[in-house]
């Protein structure tokens, strides 16, 4: 991974606390895709998948397609979004730390959802 891209995104990704972590990251973040599973409540699970094309800067924007598998659905559910690709790129540690970085199914945090879903920024809401 490149140094300079590390140094690029860390002010961004808490990347002096967790160099490893932001390195994981971004080799993410250069795949362009990912395979997650949203647990169901009161059981089961919805797979979805992630693909995206990163800025290259941290505050450029990201163009993100997310499509979720549904019951009795014949094609899945697509959303096509943007927003800033270090916000991508946290949002990609978070999946990674959540068990994706081992292979395991994965979720990304639950303000990805409410941000995705209901429009509600939390990082707005701390500031």
């Amino acid at each position: 991974m490149s140094a300079a891209l590390v140094a690029l995104f860390a002010p961004y990704c808490q990347g002096a606390t967790e160099p490893s972590a932001l390195e994981a990251g971004l080799q993410l973040l250069a795949r362009g895709h990912l395979h997650g599973q949203r647990p169901l409540r009161p059981e089961g699970q919805r797979p979805f998948e992630l693909q995206w094309q990163p800025g290259v800067a941290p505050l450029e924007a990201a163009q993100v397609q997310l499509s979720v598998q549904g019951q009795g659905l014949e094609q899945p559910a697509t959303y096509s979004f943007e927003l800033p690709t270090h916000r991508l790129l946290q949002w990609l540690m978070a999946w990674q730390a959540a068990g994706g970085a081992s292979g395991q199914p994965a979720d990304f945090p639950e303000p990805f959802w409410q941000w995705l879903i209901l429009g509600l920024d939390s990082q707005a809401l701390q500031a």
